[in-house]
């Protein structure tokens, strides 16, 4: 790693306790946002992810930031380099101005590529992890990743969010692999498919997820306030209360969230 490379990445850590006190929602892709208005989103702090931005509705409630996980390192082999900056090019528009959050092993090509120029970006990287509790987050060194959800989370709480609400983490590996809000065939320039999916039978999607709930668990008590929003009632994800979406927006003030909790 290069001088450049840790200067940007120290330059990230000047996001700690940037929006202490401040309530977010983190958006993911799952299937079950589309029984949710997201128009409600409009003025909230939103953290969304990865493919996120072709939902109907993002330009109206302008996410303000946008969170991608490694792609070289996790995905490089899995697809043509080719797919991934046309990504990235859909990508950019596609988030407006919203804050991009990418792992300093894509910096290389992305720069090569004139991909977000102008754009502010912040730079992390990932170290190996074990399960071990967390003493601090760091986001030069985070415990590596299977999901962009883990990067998510850990932002939302590194920048000091008071309240982070889920959305569309759905987790939901049973229902298949490719089970999002979008069409991934039409709608994700990558084009995920089952083929390159093959090594992710049902024995490795079960260990991922296992080590995806320990570090939520580890994230949530460090924190504590994180809520689960999702619209699935089926929803299996037990490691954060959950909260009712819709009376999150009811009105001002910490007496809606409060009765928003579910018991």
């Amino acid at each position: 790693m290069g001088a450049d490379d840790r200067r940007l990445l120290r330059e990230t850590r000047l996001l700690a306790r940037r929006h202490e006190g401040k309530r977010c929602f983190i958006l993911g892709a799952g299937s079950s946002i589309k029984r949710q208005d997201l128009r409600k989103l409009r003025g909230e702090f939103v953290l969304s992810v990865s493919n996120t931005f072709v939902h109907q509705d993002y330009a109206y409630f302008r996410p303000r930031y946008h969170l991608v996980p490694p792609i070289s390192a996790s995905h490089g082999q899995m697809y043509p380099h080719e797919r991934f900056v046309d990504w990235l090019r859909d990508m950019e528009p596609g988030t407006a101005d919203a804050e991009i959050f990418f792992h300093i092993g894509d910096r290389a090509w992305i720069e090569r590529e004139r991909l977000f120029v102008g754009r502010t970006i912040h730079w992390v990287d990932y170290c190996p992890w074990a399960g071990k509790p967390i003493a601090a987050l760091d986001p030069a060194n985070l415990p590596e990743i299977w999901s962009v959800s883990e990067l998510a989370l850990c932002a939302a709480v590194y920048m000091g969010f008071e309240k982070i609400y889920l959305l569309g983490i759905d987790h939901d590996w049973f229902n298949g692999l490719l089970n999002y809000f979008y069409d991934p065939l039409t709608q994700h320039k990558v084009r995920p498919n089952m083929e390159a999916l093959a090594f992710a039978d049902a024995e490795f999607r079960m260990r991922s997820h296992a080590e995806i709930f320990c570090k939520y668990k580890i994230l949530q008590s460090i924190h504590g306030s994180i809520f689960n929003a999702n619209a699935d009632p089926r929803h299996y994800l037990d490691v954060f209360p959950r909260a009712d979406y819709d009376s999150l927006f009811e009105s001002s003030g910490g007496d809606a969230a409060a009765s928003a909790i579910v018991p």
